[in-house]
């Protein structure tokens, strides 16, 4: 799986946090920064989809290349790790929230790129006018639901209940990007499954196993992280 070594990161500072001997009175601080930490785990899994579905492509010049992918979600990946690390040494404030935000938007829009290329770059007349249409009134809707959350965001940092209402704005970011992302990488690998049914065998079987992780992709995302072997 790409970033494992960042989620590993992750967990370091989740079971660190985990072992805090807190008071009553800093438990739900404890139990926010556990969740924190899970968050930036789901992203840093979500960009190990996309990187995963930017390695399925045709032999096309113009495509995004998977080394453009890779750096690019490098960049994204750091600020998830960096999330957990704020909130381990207990310095998570406004801005974290905002740069968490942009960072699910930068793996959304890598995405979205491979898509829009793929859609470029393949024949498949019919289906890809009706799927470029879908995925781009998707991307605009996508756009505007985060930017909602954005202003949620900023209430919320001006509450005096902080914890209590933040949390839920949290799912609702974490549900909002986990949908899109998956939505977009899961078209991506259809529509260039569906291309490589068209070449030859060897290529078809390349393609075959990169397909597979389809059936996997809420698997990734929701499944707890485990101790690294």
């Amino acid at each position: 799986m790409p970033f494992r070594e960042d989620i590993e990161k992750i967990y370091s500072y989740e079971k660190a946090i985990a072992s805090w001997n807190s008071s009553i009175f800093y438990i739900e601080a404890a139990a926010f920064s556990l969740y924190l930490c899970m968050i930036a785990t789901k992203g840093v899994k979500l960009a190990s989809r996309v990187m995963e579905s930017a390695a399925l492509r045709p032999d096309k010049q113009d495509e995004i290349s998977s080394c453009t992918a890779k750096q690019t979600l490098t960049m994204y990946v750091s600020i998830f790790v960096k999330l957990a690390k704020d909130t381990y040494d207990r310095k998570f404030n406004d801005q974290s929230i905002f740069s968490l935000l942009g960072a699910f938007k930068g793996v959304a829009a890598v995405g979205h790129i491979l898509l829009q290329d793929a859609l470029t770059n393949v024949d498949n007349d019919g289906y890809s006018d009706n799927l470029v249409l879908d995925t781009d009134d998707s991307w605009h809707e996508y756009r505007k639901n985060l930017s909602n959350l954005e202003d949620e965001f900023r209430a919320v940092s001006k509450s005096t209940k902080v914890l209590q209402i933040l949390k839920p704005t949290m799912v609702h970011t974490t549900t909002l990007n986990m949908a899109f992302i998956l939505d977009v990488v899961a078209r991506h690998d259809r529509l260039l499954g569906t291309y490589a049914s068209s070449l030859p065998l060897p290529i078809r079987l390349i393609s075959k196993q990169n397909t597979a992780w389809i059936d996997l992709c809420l698997e990734i995302c929701f499944s707890p992280v485990v101790d690294p072997p």
